[in-house]
This record gives C-alpha cells, sequence and structure tokens, in this order.
C-alpha cells in the first residue's frame, strides 16, 4: 500500500512538472512587462559626442537585447545601452531623436526616445545659462576645461567656475571668476591620475540664479595629448600616374591629386574628432570624399567634418580629391603650396598633418595646359579608378603594402 502511495504521488508530481510548470512559463512570458528608458535629453555642441543613457529590464528576468536608432548622426555601437552618439555637423541649431528598444527572446518590447540638442543652451534659468564644452590640452596629470555664459541682456555679470570629479557626484570646485556680459571661459585643473575618466560641468550664478551645463567626461590616459591620436597626411598624382604616397609631390598646372588623411587611435577610444583640411590658393577640392570603405561621405573637409569616435587600435583613412589650378595662376617655374589639416579630438586637442605640393610650370606668359576632354589617362579620366586604388590602400596603408600596390598598378599602367 505504501509503495502504491509513493508511486501515485510520484505521477501526481511528474504530471505538474509536464503540464504545469509550462503553463507557469507561458504565463510568465505573456505577462512578461518590459521597460525601456532612453534617459534625459541631451546638450551638445558642433563637433561633440555624448554618451547616451539607455536602461531597460524584463519583469520576468528573461534575457534582453538592446537597439538604437537614430534620426541623422551616428552610433558607435546600436545594440549596447549606452552607446557614443555623434550628431550631423551643424553651423546653427539641430535637435536629432534617437529611439532605444528593449526586447526579449520572446519578443515582447517596448521603446523609448531622448532629444540631442546641437547648439542650445544646456541649462537656462530666468534667461541665464550655462553651457559645457568639451576639455582641451588633456595630458595625463592636467586638462583645460571649457564653458560657456549667456544672459539676454548687456551688462549681464556672473560668477563663473566648474565642478569636477571622478562621478557626477564631482566633488571638486575650481575657483570662481567674474564674467561681464556672456562669453566663453576656461580653467585649468591639475594633480589628476592617469588613465582615468573625468566628469566636469560648467557652474555659472547671476542675480542670486545658478545654473549647470550638462555633464561631459575627459579621459587623462597615460601620456600627453598628441600621443592618444597619430595623424598623418599624404598625397598621390593621378595624372601623372604616380601611386606612391608622399608627404611631397610633384605636379604640373592642372593636375588631380589624390590626398588621404590618416588617424589611428594606438591605445585608447578618442572621441568627438573633428576634420578640417586647409588647401591653400590654387588648389581646389575636387570631392570624391571617402572615409574608409564609405563612398561619397557627406561634407566637405576643407569646411570641417566630425568623425565621431575612433576606437583603439582602429585606424581610419579620408580621402578626397584636389586639382591644381591653370597655368596662368602660376609664375613661371616652381611653386610650392602647402596644406595643412587640423584634427581636434577631446583626448589629443588638436593635431596636425602637412602636404607640400611642388608645381612646375612650363608653361609661359599666354599659353595654357588646362585639360580639355578626355586625356587618354586612365587614372585621371576615369571616376571609379582611383577610389578603388585608395579604398584598397585603406587596409594597406600602414603595413607597406600599399607601396607594392602601387608599383604593381604603375606596372599595368605602363603596359597599356
Amino acid at each position: 500500500m505504501k509503495n502504491t502511495i509513493l508511486k501515485t504521488s510520484f505521477l501526481v508530481l511528474f504530471t505538474a512538472i509536464i503540464f504545469l510548470v509550462p503553463g507557469q512559463v507561458v504565463l510568465a512570458v505573456i505577462n512578461s512587462q518590459i521597460t525601456a528608458n532612453a534617459g534625459a535629453d541631451q546638450y551638445v555642441n558642433s563637433g561633440q559626442s555624448v554618451t547616451l543613457q539607455g536602461s531597460g529590464s524584463d519583469s520576468s528576468g528573461n534575457p534582453i537585447n538592446y537597439n538604437w536608432s537614430c534620426v541623422g548622426g551616428t552610433l558607435s555601437n546600436s545594440s549596447i545601452s549606452q552607446p557614443t552618439y555623434t550628431p550631423p555637423y551643424v553651423s546653427g541649431q539641430g535637435t536629432y531623436t534617437c529611439t532605444f528598444t528593449v526586447t526579449n527572446n520572446y519578443g515582447n518590447s517596448n521603446s523609448d526616445s531622448v532629444t540631442i540638442y546641437v547648439n542650445y543652451n544646456n541649462q537656462q534659468v530666468g534667461g541665464i545659462n550655462a553651457q559645457t564644452n568639451s576639455a582641451t590640452n588633456v595630458l595625463n596629470y592636467s586638462a583645460t576645461l571649457n564653458g560657456y555664459f549667456g544672459a539676454p541682456y548687456l551688462n549681464a555679470s556672473a560668477n563663473v567656475w566648474f565642478q569636477w570629479g571622478n562621478t557626477t557626484s564631482y566633488g571638486n570646485n575650481t575657483n570662481q571668476q567674474s564674467l561681464y556680459n556672456s562669453g566663453s571661459f576656461s580653467q585649468n585643473i591639475t594633480g589628476l591620475s592617469s588613465n582615468t575618466t573625468y566628469h566636469f560641468r560648467a557652474a555659472a550664478q547671476s542675480n542670486n540664479t545658478t545654473v549647470y551645463g550638462s555633464d561631459m567626461t575627459f579621459y587623462t590616459g597615460s601620456g600627453s595629448g598628441a600621443g592618444y591620436l597619430i595623424v598623418g597626411k599624404k598625397a598621390i598624382n593621378l595624372t601623372t600616374g604616380n601611386l606612391n604616397w608622399q608627404t611631397s609631390v610633384n605636379a604640373k598646372p592642372g593636375d588631380v591629386l589624390s590626398f588621404a588623411i590618416t588617424l589611428q587611435a594606438p591605445s585608447q577610444d578618442v572621441h568627438n574628432i573633428f576634420v578640417q583640411d586647409t588647401l591653400p590658393a590654387n588648389l581646389l577640392y575636387k570631392d570624391n570624399l571617402t572615409i574608409n570603405a564609405s563612398l561619397n561621405y557627406a561634407g566637405n573637409p576643407t569646411s570641417g567634418i566630425n568623425v565621431g569616435t575612433l576606437s583603439a587600435g582602429q585606424v581610419m583613412v579620408i580621402s578626397y580629391q584636389a586639382q591644381v589650378a591653370p597655368s596662368p595662376n602660376f609664375a613661371y617655374g616652381l611653386s610650392s603650396l602647402t596644406s595643412t589639416v587640423n584634427i581636434t579630438s577631446q583626448e589629443g586637442g588638436t593635431q596636425t598633418a602637412t602636404n607640400i605640393i611642388v608645381v612646375n610650370n612650363t608653361e609661359v606668359q599666354g599659353a595654357t595646359n588646362i585639360p580639355t576632354g578626355l586625356t587618354n589617362n586612365l587614372l585621371e579620366d576615369s571616376a571609379f579608378l582611383p577610389l578603388l586604388i585608395i579604398l584598397i590602400s585603406i587596409w594597406l596603408y600602414f603595413s607597406g603594402s600599399a607601396y607594392k600596390l602601387a608599383d604593381w598598378l604603375k606596372r599595368i599602367k605602363q603596359r597599356a
């Protein structure tokens, strides 16, 4: 009898496991509540990036996945809760929306959105506002903090300062300084630890009203700012078919050149990278802008482009074409044109790289060598082939194999 009772109890328990537990699981899935929080609205300036503050959960404890989608701009990683977002570069004001979606493995989901305000004041009370700008001159022990104070009327006065520290609790305040009328202000901080992330925000007090800018961060790294980002700039002459990337290139009036700006983050992520290439007079921008494998990239490097964040160990090559002005623009003989690119970043401050174009004008006054129609030069006449060369060279640039590729292409050209 005892055995019969045990067997019956076991059967009842087994049946409960088979039929009741799956039902509870299904019920838990149906009643599972997904939460999604995209965080507070963010304020940035053109050329700055911001960390989105997404968070989510599943009430039943099921695994969840994250996904961000933004109208405009770029994301460092759309599949994590707190990626770095870089809005498009705008000269005026702009607003961009990013939507954060949390989904569990059963297809249940929820979404929330955040607005990123570009070139708006961070906080405004009674017309008084404070704005936090990116830190500059970041070294392993010091940094320059930058901010802006704004008021809707003339002769406004304020005390301005910065709060800073390892967290958003800050804990440190710089000395207050007096500021008359709206304007920018900066203060240096020292005694920092290397390889450390610091938070900071601008603060301003006027007419017994105190306002704060948004939180921003910088990373001190382990050396000087210039070590965060390795930059370079080289060129090739497409008209002559000289495909050796060089810092100094020979050319004639009318020649078409291709420039490659190289950025490399050797040991840590570099944020808020803004690239502006200043071309001298008589060197004309001819478009065909590419960034790594992206053709027809929107923007113009001569007016400045924001390329966002470069991850540690990552290499980026920005390339475009330019044309030397026609012969009447040059004196007879040799002329030197210097092209300088300025790269600013949150960690590296401002860095530069230059190219020298030596132009040999052999035309006498009144004569011209301006190209008309096709030149029977495949490299110059084809819009696609130079881009193909550059795209292949991107991945070979630092290894030295690019020079072997150039030699191979030259041999093909000579046989043709």
